[in-house]
């Protein structure tokens, strides 16, 4: 299964936010035991790297970022990925590019807290309760 991974699962795990640390990190292990195929769009890396950077510092971005890497493919942000983006009923442009990356590389879903961002999505929107019972049935 190639599920896209939203940056609240990352800063989720990275940041162990209490409430949604368990789900997040267990997924994301699933992804890095190659169990399901995990995915992150170009735009998520630098955001997700600012962010770290500010809460955890340079140093500790730099080592999450690459670990990232090593776990997940990289959708593409590209002409027609950006366009068509602006011309899909989202009310936040950033998800209109998550989402439309995942759906040009025909990706199966898409893993997200915040399902309401991702609601007239083409793809299948799991939270992180969804994807688990989703892969245990």
């Amino acid at each position: 299964m190639n599920i896209l991974f939203d940056i609240n699962i990352l800063l989720d795990a990275f940041l162990e936010r209490h409430t949604f640390v368990e789900h997040s990190a267990y997924l994301i292990d699933l992804a890095e035991k190659r169990i399901i195929s995990g995915w992150l769009g170009a735009t998520t890396i630098t955001t997700i790297y600012y962010l770290l950077a500010k809460e955890l510092g340079k140093k500790e971005a730099d080592v999450i970022t690459q670990s990232l890497f090593n776990i997940f493919d990289i959708t593409s942000v590209n002409r027609t990925v950006l366009e068509t983006a602006l011309g899909i009923d989202f009310p936040d442009y950033e998800d209109a590019v998550l989402h439309q990356s995942a759906f040009h590389s025909n990706l199966d879903g898409i893993l997200t807290r915040n399902g309401q961002d991702f609601r007239n999505s083409k793809l299948p929107v799991y939270t992180p309760q969804e994807l688990i019972a989703a892969l245990e049935a």
